[in-house]
């Protein structure tokens, strides 16, 4: 008795019976049909129940000549079973045609009928394993039993039904459909699994006509018998299953599935409807009606449905030979390419060139030719390659590291000494000649820390420990190696895929692009994805160029696809490659090397999308080859044999890669980041795409924890780039299995673990100013946090709050801050709860909400100020005295920084003092004593620049202010604002940088520098109303105003300016609202509104007297003075002049604006 592998071995001869009987209905049934005597009934066992053997993985039960009813074994000749008298036949595994019994090739397609079918190109001897897939799934029903059962007897009915329904399955089975079951009188087909075809909907819809064409044979039969006749209903739906074992049989499940079975029962007899996926897949091969959404049961929106008419007529497709894809249709783009290089080499100037295009229009292979081309030169540049992985944008700097690793050939599994050796001699090696003064260990220091290559303990002690000053000779270094080794020979630096980059990469590159000097190619390789991330890419800049890769034309694509079609192969067939590629050179490559491997000339086969086309390739690989290309798409588009897990110990994990290298999916890379093991990529991305989306999640989930842990110790100690990977697989692993079936003990080590790693990725992305990338971890971080573990979710969630507020994003920071409130509430940890009441009293400042943030400041002094001095208790006096100042309560202002340095200098905090020292140059500034302002002010700067870079742009900024209005110091003034706003930018301070760039608008207001001031002002108001920072908008609102006055717009200025006084009075923000009435009345003034411009400065120095600004009280009352000797009030001007004279006088003020 012939056992199917995989399946359990049945216990009695009864047992045996039933399982053959089930397994193997249908091909005893075919040819009785046709020749008209097949009076044998369908077994009552099969109806309903289990599968039916057309399955391939059951078919070698037929072709073994093993019985259909009762699994006895009989000879080669036999035409009915020895032992039961059941007739026997051979169905060809290949094209379904039957074979007398005794053949051993096929009559139809040549075929050996002693083998087992192809199904996955060797895995024929075992079920399918468990996967998703994408499959068209068909429903059939007979209607009209009824009727005929009223004249008929119930054993003729019943044979009837059953010849007529193997009859209707041997249409799906000859368009290469399995039967899935027979249902009562239903037929349900499947296309697409256990294999796919690249056009298996098509193959459906055709199936169907197909079986609604049979059914005047069928009926021909029934009206023989004396019964009316039967009429068909089909229903056909496509989109993603689970296929695999459900119980002893095969089967999908899925939404598609159910869709499928209610259009069917919602079809008129006759007709075949399909869902839309299927409609939109074969809409250029078959003709439809559209019928308008469909109300089906068990759904909860209306279904679209069209029924298809007819089919189109095709042709088919071929079989071609795979060799090296030729450049095809992109001369013009590789001429370019190589003029760009000329040309840098020429004039020893770099140039971007941004290379975008879809997935497979031929961005890698117009790299390669333009190396090549390089290669062939008497002197040819030297090229450095790295790319930007899939698994994201929390991977900082990674095709830098790879770039470095490459050239400096470090392994990622070298120890932190051996890294650091290789880097620094390399360096040392790279900079010699050049005439830079730092040491090389600094240069490589530099370097190497934000990669995770750290170097001694007495070199890291003298490097700055600050992210962003480290982010800053990080991109120094970068330059200073490019430059360096342009100097030897002109130098290609590619990058692919950025449009997978993390910011920091992206704002490398273009830093690269505007500062280095020399001959260097910049090339970078993007999806069309990358322009909605930075529309701006590239423009402006005269050294910058973006090559758009369109689909190829008709000619190109035949072309191409004739450079690639074997000898032997029909024109009509390569006609038909070229037509159902689409212009995209990786479809057409894709194809003919399935054809290649297929051994056919079937232009049938050729696919509707790229997605159909490589799981068709796929599923044509043997068994081993096809697991260990699913195990390693989980690991990502590089990887090692050690870190894939094919869930067989019998597999050949190095043979099977040579083959799947030698077929072209696979490409060794020319070295590898872990030492003693070789280095492999997936020739596309898409092939790594569809052999991910195949594995079920539970699997995925498991997987990826194992490949966690695999990069994790076997490359423990390289930095961030490491930690962020790992943290991507552990989060994807938890992520996966909290929607898998697995067990909750497994699932809780894997959830564990992702959080820890995420929430390590956030701290190391943040470190660096990674913000959006912090967000993102510490967000998938809260996700598996759950409430059995409220401290972790506490913990998390500040560090997230603080990332969302550096992001300007406080209404988020708000929202998770007094959720951590909650969770500390009652407890013992004074500090946490008084620091939380800081950190959301200053987001809502940054909103606006004065009075809020004053009540939570003032709940967090409460509750620390009778404690122990701590440095909670500093930040809470400091940002209150901040936003005392702000509000005109200069007394308060100043007892809170009294306060605050008190305590700062007590505990040693440089940062705390150094915003001590600022509110107090500040409000010093306020009341006239601009020297101690100063001194203040200056002694805050050199305190911020030791210690936080967060803080030294709030200082800066104070600075600026106070030679901008104090002393009217215009030059010094814009000097500290550029400061200020070039540390907010690498910091990611956004609600800093709208107000540096209105700042800075407003010096270029005073110089009469227009377009200066117009590009800062935009600046300012496109963030702030982008970030949704409503308390920032006074200031770019104030200074359009002024822009309005300018270009004579008097009404739409007074508009402007009214709104920013507005904003400002509701946030607190005196020096905005003093600033705005000032221009204000200058608007009103020149509309010849003398009295209007009074009331407007009376409101100017209504503010300086409440909020103490005396410096300001000095610009208004000479506004004042001009405004009433235009009015003809010549005596009140006189005595306004005289007051604002006496004032300045008093105060030393300069000689500026009032003069």
């Amino acid at each position: 008795m012939a056992v199917r592998p995989g399946a359990e071995a049945p216990r009695t001869v009864v047992d045996a019976q039933q399982w053959a009987r089930v397994s193997a209905l249908s091909f005893c049934s075919a040819r009785r049909w046709r020749n008209g005597d097949d009076d044998r009934p369908l077994p009552e066992s099969a109806r309903g129940a289990g599968r039916r053997s057309s399955h391939p993985r059951d078919r070698d039960l037929m072709t073994e000549l093993t019985c259909p009813e009762c699994g006895a074994e009989n000879p080669p000749g036999a035409r009915f079973c020895m032992a039961c008298g059941a007739p026997l036949a051979a169905t060809c595994a290949e094209c379904g045609a039957e074979n007398p019994p005794g053949a051993r090739f096929c009559i139809e397609c040549g075929a050996s009928l002693g083998r087992a079918p192809a199904t996955r190109g060797g895995a024929g001897d075992e079920p399918p394993p468990e996967e998703r897939r994408t499959a068209t799934v068909l429903f059939a029903d007979l209607s009209g039993y009824t009727a005929a059962s009223e004249r008929l007897d119930p054993e003729l009915i019943k044979s009837l039904t059953e010849r007529a329904l193997r009859r209707l399955g041997e249409e799906v089975e000859r368009h290469g459909g399995t039967i899935d079951k027979f249902i009562g009188d239903n037929v349900m087909g499947l296309f697409g699994a256990p294999v796919t075809h690249e056009d298996d909907p098509e193959r459906a819809v055709r199936a169907g006509l197909a079986m609604q064409g049979a059914m005047d044979e069928i009926n021909e039969r029934v009206a023989a018998g004396g019964g009316s006749s039967f009429e068909l209903r089909v229903g056909i739906n496509s989109g993603e299953v689970l296929a695999g074992r459900v119980g002893d049989g095969y089967t999908v499940i899925g939404d598609p599935v159910n869709v499928a079975a209610r259009l069917q029962g919602a079809a008129r007899p006759g007709t075949v409807i399909v869902g839309e996926l299927t409609h939109r897949l074969t809409r250029s091969a078959i003709e439809y009606v559209e019928l308008g959404p469909l109300e089906l049961k068990g759904k909860s929106e209306p279904v679209a449905a069209w029924e298809a008419v007819r089919a189109v007529v095709r042709g088919r497709a071929p079989r071609a030979a795979r060799t090296s894809t030729p450049l095809v249709g992109r001369d013009d783009e590789s001429a370019l390419l190589f003029g760009l290089f000329e040309r840098v080499v020429r004039e020893s100037r770099p140039h971007l060139v941004t290379v975008i295009g879809q997935a497979g229009m031929g961005k890698s292979r117009l790299l390669s030719e333009l190396n090549r081309r390089l290669g062939g030169l008497e002197n040819p540049p030297a090229v450095r390659l790295g790319s930007c992985p899939a698994y994201g944008a929390g991977l900082a700097y990674w095709a830098l590291g790879e770039v470095v690793r490459g050239t400096f050939e470090i392994a990622d599994s070298d120890d932190g000494e051996s890294a650091w050796g290789k880097l620094e001699r390399g360096v040392a090696r790279l900079v010699a000649g050049s005439d830079t003064e730092e040491p090389t260990e600094r240069i490589a220091a530099a370097l190497g820390r934000p990669l995770g290559i750290e170097p001694p303990p007495e070199l890291a002690s003298a490097e700055p420990q600050d992210p962003q000053q480290m982010r800053d000779r990080l991109f120094s270094a970068t330059r200073l190696l490019i430059e360096s080794a342009a100097r030897v020979e002109p130098l290609v630096f590619a990058v692919e895929d950025i449009h997978w980059a993390d910011e920091g990469m992206l704002d490398l590159i273009e830093y690269l692009a505007r500062w280095t000097r020399g001959p260097v190619l910049l090339l970078s390789l993007a999806r069309d994805e990358l322009l909605d991330r930075r529309p701006g890419w590239g423009g402006g800049r005269l050294n910058a160029t973006t090559v758009n890769l369109e689909p190829l034309a008709n000619e190109q694509t035949r072309e191409l696809v004739g450079a690639l079609m074997p000898a032997g192969v029909g024109e009509a067939t390569a006609e038909q490659v070229a037509a159902r590629s689409g212009g995209n050179p990786l479809f057409a490559e894709e194809m003919i090397n399935r054809i290649v491997e297929k051994g056919s000339t079937d232009a049938e086969a050729l696919p509707e999308t790229v997605h159909s086309v490589l799981a068709a390739r796929l599923d044509s690989l043997p068994r081993d080859e096809r697991r260990v290309l699913q195990a390693a798409a989980v690991v990502g588009q590089t990887f090692w044999p050690g870190s894939i897990d094919p869930d067989d110990e019998a597999i050949d994990v190095p043979t099977a890669l040579e083959e799947l290298e030698e077929k072209d999916l696979l490409v060794a890379t020319a070295g590898s980041r872990l030492a003693g093991e070789r280095e492999y990529a997936f020739k596309h991305v898409l092939i790594r795409d569809v052999a991910y989306s195949t594995l079920p999640r539970a699997v995925r989930a498991r997987r990826h924890a194992a490949v966690g842990e695999f990069i994790s110790n076997r490359a423990a100690d390289r930095g961030e780039g490491v930690v962020a990977m790992v943290a991507e697989h552990y989060g994807r692993a938890a992520s996966l299995g909290a929607t898998a079936d697995l067990d909750p003990a497994e699932l809780e080590r894997i959830t564990s673990r992702a959080r820890a790693a995420l929430e390590a990725a956030g701290d190391a992305a943040g470190a660096l100013y990674s913000n959006p990338e912090a967000q993102r971890h510490y967000e998938a971080a809260l996700e598996l946090a759950s409430d059995l573990d409220p401290a972790a979710r506490a913990r998390v969630a500040e560090k997230l709050g603080d990332v969302a507020l550096r992001l300007g994003r406080t209404a988020r920071a708000v929202r998770v801050w007094e959720e951590c409130l909650e969770h500390h509430r009652g407890e013992e940890d004074l500090a946490r709860v008084g620091d939380l009441h800081r950190k959301i009293g200053a987001a809502l400042w940054h909103e606006g909400d004065r009075e809020g943030s004053i009540s939570h400041y003032q709940r967090g002094i409460d509750l620390l100020k009778d404690g122990q001095a701590c440095l909670e208790l500093v930040r809470l006096y400091e940002e209150a005295a901040s936003v005392y100042m702000h509000t005109g309560d200069n007394m308060l202002a100043i007892y809170a920084s009294e306060k605050a340095l008190r305590l700062a200098e007590r505990l040693g905090e440089a940062a705390a003092a150094s915003r001590a020292h600022g509110i107090f140059g500040r409000v010093f500034g306020r009341i006239g004593d601009s020297d101690r302002a100063r001194e203040n002010l200056e002694r805050s700067v050199e305190l911020a620049r030791e210690s936080d870079p967060a803080e030294a742009v709030r200082a800066l900024f104070a600075l600026g202010y106070h030679f901008e209005i104090t002393e009217a110091d215009y030059a010094r003034a814009r000097l500290a604002y550029q400061k200020a706003l070039a540390l907010a930018l690498e910091t990611g301070d956004l609600p800093s940088q709208v107000e540096v760039h209105a700042a800075l608008a407003q010096i270029a207001v005073y110089g009469g520098e227009w377009e200066t001031a117009e590009r800062a002002t935009e600046a300012s108001g496109t963030l702030a109303e982008r970030e949704g920072l409503a308390g920032k908008l006074c200031f770019p609102y104030s200074v359009r105003g002024v822009l309005r006055w300018h270009q004579g717009d008097l009404d739409g200025s007074v508009e402007l300016l009214e709104r920013a006084v507005e904003l400002a009075e509701q946030v607190g923000r005196s020096e905005v609202a003093f600033e705005s009435l000032h221009w204000l009345a200058t608007t009103l003034r020149d509309r010849r509104d003398h009295a209007d411009a009074d009331q407007a400065l009376a409101r100017a120095l209504d503010i300086c007297e409440r909020a103490g600004l005396v410096a300001q009280s000095v610009e208004a009352t000479s506004a004042r003075a001009v405004n009433l000797a235009l009015w003809g009030r010549a005596e009140a001007a006189g005595q306004a002049a005289e007051e604002a004279a006496s004032l300045a006088y008093r105060l030393r003020y300069p000689v500026g604006r009032p003069a």
